[in-house]
């Protein structure tokens, strides 16, 4: 069993070894079995996703357009006062690359509440099956997944190197409903 810190170190390094051309084939597999699962979704629904980082699944160039093309309602988080605040983006023109690098709403972009989101895809580091989730240590996602009106199925984007046997989780850590990798859906 690994602590935390030492659990986030061994994960970026893992994730730092993965060839670019595997990460870019994990990452189109990911986006069609998102898009499998989107078109599952009710119609009207709201979706966050996130991106940015190198070693993330690429969600805005393999999923965002296909999402957009159905209707879906799309928002993106950007940290406001160490929260995230999700909003809404019609376009890629909507989006900026913000603090570490990650994809983040333009300022025009319309707030939208916490209740009115349905689903959250969520980053991390690492994975169980059972659905506890190791972030990068800001604390931001737990926050958010926390928040008392925050009722949206939690479903973690992941790349199969992420997934690990055991996470040791404190009474803040919150848990994710399902997990996409690019092998396919796992209900945690």
């Amino acid at each position: 069993m690994h602590d935390k810190p030492t659990l986030r170190m061994f994960m970026r390094e893992r994730l730092r070894g993965m060839e670019e051309s595997t990460r870019h084939a994990a990452s189109v597999l990911i986006a069609a079995h998102l898009k499998r699962l989107s078109a599952t979704w009710p119609a009207g629904v709201t979706v966050a996703l996130f991106g940015g980082l190198k070693n993330e699944p690429d969600l805005v160039t393999h999923l965002l357009p296909a999402l957009h093309a159905q209707g879906v309602s799309t928002c993106f988080f950007q940290i406001e006062h160490q929260a995230l605040q999700a909003r809404q983006v019609r376009s890629m023109d909507d989006l900026h690359r913000g603090q570490m690098n990650v994809w983040e709403p333009n300022s025009h972009c319309p707030a939208i509440d916490v209740a009115a989101l349905d689903i959250i895809l969520v980053p991390g580091l690492a994975f169980t099956h059972d659905g506890k989730r190791l972030g990068r240590g800001g604390g931001y996602y737990d926050r958010l997944l926390g928040h008392p009106q925050c009722r949206a199925e939690r479903i973690a984007v992941a790349f199969d190197v992420q997934l690990v046997d055991h996470i040791t989780v404190e009474f803040h850590d919150e848990h994710i409903h399902q997990i996409i990798t690019e092998s396919g859906l796992i209900q945690a």
